[in-house]
């Protein structure tokens, strides 16, 4: 995550007072339909994430760089980068067995697979059943970009008058 002191943290600064009430509001929302659907269980959330995200998917295959192709054809076994239950744990301050029996509760629910070796990636059937999630998600981001437009329109219109 690039620091609060660039360009774009800076406009952010200005334009604060438009721009954290849509987060706030988004972020909350998201928050409590994350919560929904983990069963109350915000850190089950969090090591979804983190092995989604420690698994880089700035190298996912084109068929897992879409969200389209996020819900089609075969687990992405192989194509992501490995992460284990240690490395969750240091990454996300949870303790190193909570993540255990999280990462259990993840394999039992089809979203998570765990090889022999240790190595954890998500699986396509996360996708699958986070899809009304995923779409908080997008609503959430659509809401922030709107406030980023709305905010930038009104810093262009200052500047011209």
């Amino acid at each position: 995550m690039p620091p609060s002191n660039t360009d774009h943290g800076e406009f952010i600064k200005a334009n604060f007072r438009s721009i954290w009430p849509v987060h706030l509001a988004g972020f909350t929302r998201l928050l409590v339909q994350l919560r929904k659907r983990f069963d109350g269980d915000l850190d089950l959330a969090l090591v979804l994430a983190v092995i989604g995200d420690r698994t880089h998917p700035e190298f996912w295959t084109l068929e897992l760089a879409e969200l389209s192709q996020m819900t089609t054809g075969e687990d992405p076994d192989g194509k992501q980068l490995p992460i284990n239950i240690q490395s969750v744990a240091a990454f996300s301050g949870i303790p190193r067995e909570t993540v255990r029996r999280k990462v259990k509760i993840l394999q039992e629910k089809g979203w998570v697979t765990r090889k022999v070796d240790g190595r954890l990636a998500v699986k396509r059937d996360a996708a699958l059943d986070l899809a009304d999630t995923t779409g908080d998600t997008v609503a959430y981001l659509a809401s922030l970009l709107m406030a980023f437009e709305a905010a930038q329109a009104i810093g262009a219109g200052k500047r011209q008058g």
